[in-house]
């Protein structure tokens, strides 16, 4: 058997599974927000990392890596826009156009982890744009977030599939 096509694919489920863990506890538990958005991101990263000691998929290629890269660079240029852009914007404002951000760096993180999280991006996107559109509760927005992330990265680490592109 060869390499996976996308050996990432474990490490990004992890993240996204402490991340969207994190995201879901920050929701549910409000007074402790920060608290939770920060430990859901240390545990992503974490189990992204400890991801490593499991069965190798094969190694990440230049591409692999370069989408990975790439997707943060973008993300981070992007939220710096956002932040500079949405100055004295309401925080429902300003979290929903974060959340879109988030959506557009899963697009180009497809080339190291793969359709699935392209995927995720499209709904992560179509779910924030819906708040921005809407005037519903932002906690409705947020936890719909949090709960695609804990669902795309169970299945990215757990079923791993070898989808593609082409």
């Amino acid at each position: 058997m060869g390499d996976h096509p996308y050996p990432l694919i474990r490490g990004g489920g992890l993240f996204l599974i402490g991340v969207g863990t994190g995201f879901l506890l920050s929701w549910t538990f409000r007074a402790y927000w920060l608290q939770f958005l920060i430990g859901g991101f240390a545990a992503g990263f974490v189990g992204s990392g400890l991801s490593a000691l499991l069965p190798s998929l094969g190694s990440p290629s230049f591409a692999h890596i370069a989408g990975l890269v790439g997707s943060f660079v973008l993300e981070a240029g992007l939220i710096y826009l956002v932040l500079s852009r949405t100055k004295g914007a309401d925080d429902r404002t300003v979290l929903l156009w974060i959340l879109f951000v988030v959506g557009v760096h899963f697009l180009p993180m497809g080339m190291a982890h793969g359709p699935l999280i392209t995927l995720l991006g499209v709904l992560t996107l179509a779910n924030a744009a819906a708040g921005l559109r809407t005037r519903a509760p932002l906690p409705v927005f947020g936890v719909t977030d949090a709960l695609l992330k804990l669902g795309f990265g169970a299945v990215m680490l757990l079923g791993y599939p070898a989808l593609t592109f082409a």
